[in-house]
């Protein structure tokens, strides 16, 4: 950081990188609430012994959960490029 509080090695102004970050945590947030979700139903079905519809929760909030996650990894390797080059993660 430099005196003006801004991180002297960003590529983009600030306003981006919140914005991405943001969004990166939005898509993580709903990717994990997704997939959470599959899982609790299913349990709930087999334990009822419905397993097709079991199969069927899977395939209605599969694609969702899982676009939300290359949303996500997408996001990941945008903001990665926001440290700015020759800036290790851990400085």
């Amino acid at each position: 950081m430099n005196d003006t509080g801004h991180d002297a090695g960003a590529v983009l102004p600030g306003g981006f990188q919140r914005a991405y970050s943001h969004l990166f945590a939005l898509s993580t947030a709903l990717f994990f609430l997704g997939g959470a979700a599959i899982v609790l139903v299913q349990i709930v079905l087999l334990i009822a012994a419905q397993g097709a519809a079991a199969r069927d929760v899977a395939e209605a909030i599969g694609p969702y959960a899982f676009g939300m996650s290359s949303v996500a990894g997408l996001l990941a390797f945008v903001l990665t490029y926001f440290r700015g080059a020759g800036v290790s993660a851990d400085e």
